[in-house]
């Protein structure tokens, strides 16, 4: 590794951890603005939950293509076997069985995110 100060002829720990937690931050920081949190996620699914019953109310056939578009995406992003059991059916019933499906697995990443921050509990005292 090449000196990091202009007059070092040796390598610096100190600049080469500080580089270090740099790139974690930025790499964490670009993570964090381009991944969706299942969260957000699931916010995504009730609006167009919102618009299949829509389409449920006003006796459609057929949901619109844009929102089948949205839940085509969501349902792969989340398990493509979901996505197999949507196919090509448009039919109200069959799209919001399907997006109960995507809730019902976002909620568990939710649960399951909001788990994994917490740290271990390190005794005090050993147990008797």
């Amino acid at each position: 590794m090449a000196p990091m100060s202009r007059g070092a002829a040796y390598t610096n720990p100190y600049e080469v951890t500080a580089l270090q937690i740099a790139a974690a931050r930025a790499q964490l920081t670009f993570r964090s603005r381009h991944r969706r949190t299942p969260q957000q996620r699931l916010v995504a699914s009730d609006v167009l939950l919102e618009h299949v019953e829509r389409c449920r109310l006003q006796s459609s056939q057929a949901v619109a293509g844009w929102v089948f578009d949205e839940v085509v995406a969501l349902t792969s992003s989340l398990d493509p076997g979901l996505r197999l059991a949507l196919g090509q059916s448009r039919d109200p019933d069959h799209v919001g069985r399907i997006l109960f499906q995507v809730q019902a697995r976002l909620m568990r990443a939710a649960q399951d995110e909001r788990c994994r921050g917490l740290a271990p509990v390190i005794p005090l005292f050993p147990s008797p």
